[in-house]
C-alpha cells in the first residue's frame, strides 16, 4: 500500500508538470493579447504607450524562459499568480467557486448513480421485457443527445412551457434541479446497461448457481451478490465522470449560468487572463489525478483480489 501511495504520488506531480507545461506554452502561442483586452474593457485607449506600459506592468515583456520558470516556481509554491480581470489571487478565486461546483457536481453524481442502480437493476431483473426495451431506448437517447441540447429542452419543457423550475442562476434548491438532472440522466442511462450487461454475464457463474441450489430468488441473487461484482467496473466510469464534473462542467454551468469553475474558466479564456487560465487547468488536473487515486483504492476495497497482487 505504501508503495501504491508513493506511485499516485509520483503520478500526481509529473500530471500536474505537464498540464503547466502545455497550458504555459498553447496560451502564448494562440492569437489575442491580454494588455489589449484589458484596456479595452476599461475603456482606456489602446496607445502603444498604454499597451507597452501595462504589458510590463503584467510581466509579459520578459522572456518566455523567465516567463516559464517564474510560473512553475508558483505552481509548486502552491501561489498560482493574479488574475490580470480581478486583481485578485487565483487560488482564492477558484476556491471561491468551487462550492458552486461541488454542489452541482455532487448532485449530478446522485442522478447518475440513481438512474444506473434502479434502470440497470430493474432491467437485469426483467431482461428483454418492456422495462428493458424502454431502458435500451433511454440508453440509445443519453448516448447520442447532446448535453447542451438536453439542458435547452429542459429549460423549454420545466421553465418556459410550465413555469416549474428557474431557468438560470444558483438561487436556492430548485435552480440546481435542471443542471443536474442534465448532468446525470445522459451518463447514467448508458451506465445503466453498462451495469445490466455485468449483472446478466455473472448469473452464469458458479456462485450464483449455488445460491439457487439453496433456494435464494433471482431478486433476492442480483441484488444481495450479483450486484457487487457487477458495480465494480462501473465505479471507474462514475470515478472518471465525476472528476470532470468537478473540474467544472463548462457547458452545463455556462447555459444554466451557474456560478462555478466552468463559467469562470469561460470567462477567463475569453478574456485571455493567463493565471486563471493555466491556474485552473492545475486545479482541474489535481482533482482528476486525485479522484482517480480514490477509484483505486476503493477498487482494492471492493475486490479482495486486488489486495493480494
Amino acid at each position: 500500500m505504501v508503495r501504491f501511495c508513493f506511485e499516485r504520488i509520483f503520478q500526481l506531480i509529473l500530471v500536474i508538470f505537464c498540464a503547466s507545461t502545455f497550458t504555459f506554452i498553447l496560451l502564448r502561442v494562440s492569437p489575442g493579447d491580454p494588455a489589449s483586452i484589458l484596456l479595452s474593457i476599461n475603456d482606456v485607449p489602446a496607445s502603444e504607450e498604454a499597451l507597452t506600459s501595462l504589458r510590463i506592468e503584467l510581466g509579459l515583456t520578459e522572456s518566455l524562459w523567465t516567463q516559464y520558470v517564474q510560473w512553475l516556481i508558483d505552481v509548486f509554491s502552491g501561489q498560482w499568480g493574479i488574475s490580470y480581470v480581478s486583481k485578485e489571487p487565483v487560488v482564492d478565486e477558484l476556491l471561491r467557486r468551487l462550492p458552486a461546483t461541488l454542489e452541482l457536481a455532487t448532485a449530478g453524481l446522485l442522478v447518475m448513480v440513481s438512474i444506473t442502480f434502479i434502470m440497470g437493476i430493474g432491467t437485469a431483473i426483467y431482461p428483454n421485457g418492456y422495462l428493458d426495451r424502454v431502458g435500451q431506448f433511454m440508453a440509445l437517447l443519453g448516448s447520442a443527445i447532446p448535453s447542451f441540447w438536453l439542458a435547452f429542452i429542459f429549460i423549454y419543457i420545466f421553465s418556459v412551457h410550465f413555469g416549474l423550475l428557474p431557468p438560470m442562476g444558483r438561487s436556492n434548491w430548485k435552480s440546481l434541479v435542471l443542471p443536474a438532472v442534465t448532468l446525470g440522466v445522459g451518463m447514467g442511462t448508458v451506465y445503466a446497461r453498462v451495469l445490466r450487461a455485468n449483472m446478466i454475464e455473472l448469473m452464469s457463474q458458479n456462485f450464483v448457481k449455488a445460491a439457487k441450489a439453496r433456494g435464494l430468488s433471482i431478486r433476492r441473487i442480483l441484488v444481495f451478490q450479483v450486484l457487487k461484482h457487477a458495480f465494480v467496473p462501473i465505479v471507474t466510469m462514475l470515478g472518471t465522470s465525476f472528476a470532470f464534473m468537478l473540474g467544472g462542467s463548462i457547458i452545463i454551468e455556462s447555459i444554466f449560468a451557474w456560478p462555478g469553475l466552468g463559467k469562470y474558466i469561460i470567462d477567463a479564456i475569453s478574456l485571455r487572463d493567463y493565471p486563471v487560465i493555466q491556474g485552473y487547468v492545475i486545479f482541474a488536473s489535481f482533482l482528476f489525478v486525485s479522484i482517480h487515486i480514490l477509484v483505486d483504492i476503493i477498487y482494492v476495497l471492493l475486490d479482495p483480489r486486488l489486495r493480494v497482487s
